[in-house]
This record gives structure tokens, sequence and C-alpha cells, in this order.
């Protein structure tokens, strides 16, 4: 915050691991400078904390006395350069896919797929869905990938065992 000595910054957003990887009594250290527009910016001091500091949140636990070292060496009388007062603090959980599956969530894996005449003819090989007796397309490549991973969160586990017949246009296989 420029030309004030009393600033109040902007909220601010980073992630747990980033801040201290996941300890939450790791010492975070906090550089206070003035801002100058030629970019030589002026080293006010410095302050220690933890998250789990932090995460008091407002309070006079979270008011942290800004030092300068070099200050403090030179002069007897020095108390400090300021002070730092936490505004507020909050934390957002993003949960993992993992997450998910441990708190109950059930998956049901469906697949639909787009048959319709602008993607070409499955038996010409240019065709997305083309239907090579050798190998699998593109789209039965995926489908097989996700749905080998997919399928042991699927509290169904039900599978298409057998191929279905779609109107003289392709067959879909699939194998358990």
């Amino acid at each position: 915050v420029k030309n004030t000595l009393n600033p109040v910054w902007q909220p601010f957003t980073i992630p747990v691991r980033a801040l201290c990887n996941g300890d939450f009594d790791r010492t975070i250290k906090v550089e206070v400078y003035d801002w100058d527009r030629d970019g030589s910016h002026d080293f006010i001091g410095d302050f220690t904390t933890s998250y789990r500091e932090l995460a008091r949140g407002q309070s006079q636990f979270n008011v942290y006395e800004v030092i300068n070292t070099k200050k403090k060496m030179k002069k007897k009388k020095y108390v400090n350069s300021g002070t730092v007062t936490l505004l507020s603090f909050s934390v957002e959980s993003e949960f993992t896919f993992l997450d998910y599956i441990k708190g109950g969530t059930q998956i049901n894996f469906t697949v639909a797929i787009d048959f319709t005449a602008s993607n070409g003819n499955p038996s010409q090989s240019t065709s997305l869905h083309y239907m090579n007796p050798y190998q699998l397309n593109a789209y039965a490549m995926a489908l097989k990938a996700v749905g080998e991973i997919i399928q042991d969160y699927d509290t169904t586990r039900t599978r298409l065992h057998t191929s279905i017949s779609l109107p003289s246009i392709c067959q879909v296989y699939w194998k358990q």
C-alpha cells in the first residue's frame, strides 16, 4: 500500500502447502518493506509466526512487532519499527477425489457417445468412430482407460459384457 504509515493490505490467498508445507508449527518469516517507485524498496523489519498462530484469527495473539535487527543493534531505545495486526484469517478446504470417496460419495460410471453423422462413417478410417478390426479407436481407448480406473469406485460395479449392435453402422465392445 503506497503513501501511508498505516497500510491495510488487501486480503490474499496462499495454499497451505506453499505457506508451511502442511506443518502447522513451521516458522513463517514475514518481511515488511516500504515501497519505492524506483524499485529500491526499504526494509522496515520482519517478524515470525506460524500457521497455528495465524489460525487463531484476529486477536491479541496476532499483533506482531516488526523488528529491524540492524536498527535494534544501533539504537538502545529501539522498540520496534511498527506492528502488523492480523485482521482476518480463513481456511477454505479443497477436497481431493479420494476425500470425496472416503466421505461416502458414490459414483456410477455412465458413458454416452455421440454417433451423429458429422463424425463420419465408422467404416471409413477417417471417422472418429472407425471400427478397426485390429485395434481400438481413440474413443474406445479413452473409455477403456478411464473405465478401468473408475470401475473400482463404482458402487454398483455393473459392466457391459456383451456387444451392442447399433443400427448397422457400428458395434460397441466392452470386455472386462
